[in-house]
Formats: structure tokens, sequence, C-alpha cells
């Protein structure tokens, strides 16, 4: 959760006054902006949805609703750390992970894995592009990738993943990350890759996604 908070406060240069404001009040109050709808986070701060929305949208996410359910997953893991030590379960822990593994596998299409493995071994770079709630994701990836060995990044700023995607050649690799797989940055992106021909991944949790049918692991694209 400090890490998140600290990343969004890193952002206080590009707003104004009043959207400054705004995000002290979610830097101050994270718990209880995720119970809170946008009217009566309004409401609590004497200013308008729209400046809520427009600040939301400067720290990097598609409107008050993006950054409310990237913000409640911080929320949730704190709970549930704290939930952890507070109970000193073992057991409880060991059954969390095996219903993440299992839930994994389920998911899990080896021949996709492989050919996403040999895009990576193959690519002379690799970018992931994801926005919102998806950064998370793609950050911890990308870290994981380069301590392999591997020249590997993903960035917040969607400004800066546009001029990626455009940079980008047929050597090197992208890969897209999206819960909805409807995500606008990311469709955006996804056509400026396809036009430069880069080689491209897509993973996304629902049955929608960057090309209308995409699966739960791994699409390409």
């Amino acid at each position: 959760m400090k890490t998140f908070l600290k990343r969004l406060s890193q952002r206080r240069d590009q707003l104004s006054q009043l959207e400054n404001q705004v995000l002290d009040y979610i830097l101050i109050n994270p718990n209880r902006v995720v119970q809170s709808n946008v009217n009566d986070l309004a409401k609590e701060l004497f200013v308008s949805t729209a400046t809520i929305s427009r600040t939301c949208k400067q720290l990097g996410y598609d409107g008050f609703q993006d950054l409310k359910y990237t913000l409640s997953k911080y929320v949730d893991q704190d709970k549930d750390d704290e939930n952890m030590i507070s109970s000193n379960s073992l057991l409880a822990h060991i059954d969390r992970v095996k219903k993440e593994m299992e839930q994994t596998l389920h998911y899990t299409n080896e021949e996709k894995i492989q050919k996403a493995a040999a895009y990576i071994k193959e690519s002379n770079y690799v970018e992931f592009f994801g926005v919102g709630a998806s950064l998370p994701t793609c950050v911890e990836a990308a870290r994981k990738l380069t301590f392999s060995g591997r020249i590997c990044s993903a960035r917040e700023d969607w400004d800066e993943l546009r001029c990626v995607a455009n940079s980008l050649s047929k050597n090197d690799l992208a890969i897209l990350v999206s819960y909805s797989g409807e995500t606008l940055h990311i469709l955006e992106f996804a056509n400026i890759l396809k036009e430069k021909n880069v080689k491209t991944i897509g993973g996304t949790e629902t049955t929608r996604g960057l090309r209308g049918h995409m699966c739960k692991n791994f699409q390409f694209l």
C-alpha cells in the first residue's frame, strides 16, 4: 500500500491546487475512499464529481472507479496481511496458496506458455503495457524478467507507453495486460503495435478481450 500511495503522490506536480486536495484526501483516507462513491466523495471534499474524475485521470486511471478498484486491491491485501499475522494460521495460508495454484493450473495452456516463452527468448526487448488496475501486475512481471536477464520495462505513464509502442520493432515483444480486455488505452496501444508488426501477447481475466475473444491466459495478437 505504501508503495502504491507513494507512486500516486509523485504525480503531485502535474495536478492543480484543487486536484491536489483530492489527492491528499485519497492518500490520507484510502479505506474511506474504497467505501465511497464519487458523489459522496464530492460532497465530503466540497468539489465537483468532474474534479474527482479529472484528478483520477491525471493520476493515470480511466476514472474514479478504475482508481477505486486498484486501491481496493491494496486495501484488501493489507487486510489479508493483517489477518494472517494476527491469526498466525499456517494452515489458512497453505489453503489459500493451494487454491490460487489450482486456479492458475486450471487456466494454464502449455502450448501457449511455450510460445510466449519463445517470443520472450527471441526478442531484443520486452515491454509490458498495463494501466490502472493492471499496472502492478505488469511492474512485478517486468521486475522478474529483468532479474532473469531480459531487457524489460513496465511504465505507468500512458503518454510514455504510447511513445514506446511507436518505437518498438518487429524484433521486440509487447505484452498487454487488461483485466477487462476493453481498456481504451490498451486497445489504442494494440492497434499501434499491430500497424508496426510488433510481436504481441495479450492477457485478461475475462472472456472479452483485445480481439473480442481473449482467453484467460494468453492470446497472441
